[in-house]
């Protein structure tokens, strides 16, 4: 699983990035990896409580842009796939467990333990 999550960052990096200034300034949530992965950082951007969109940054450099929803009215996870990425790939970013998942196929995996910072 470790190689197919390492796989599945150095395909979204393997199309340009754009090189990032300062991580979204107006983001609604960002979720910013710690321990091993402590290079990736997850930035939501919602009206009200709806998730609008985001961004995936590596190394703060924006990787990608991010589709993001909710399933029913669960406040505390947010889902988010990759722009134009074709593989079936979800991250899932979990406010109270403080984590972040990968659902790759039907497999879960957790990428990190996360800081949520909310404005």
């Amino acid at each position: 699983m470790r190689k197919l999550l390492q796989k599945s960052v150095v395909a979204l990096v393997g199309g340009a990035a754009l090189l990032a200034g300062t991580i979204a300034a107006n983001a609604t949530e960002t979720y910013t990896c710690s321990g091993q992965n402590e290079g990736l950082h997850f930035v939501i951007y919602e009206d009200g409580d709806t998730p609008t969109g985001g961004h995936l940054y590596i190394n703060n450099i924006q990787v990608a842009v991010l589709n993001a929803w909710r399933l029913t009215n669960n406040l505390v996870s947010i889902r988010a796939s990759v722009v134009g990425n074709t593989a079936d790939t979800q991250f899932i970013l979990n406010k109270s467990r403080q984590q972040v998942f990968i659902v790759l196929r039907d497999t879960e995996s957790v990428v990190c333990d996360a800081i949520v910072r909310e404005p």
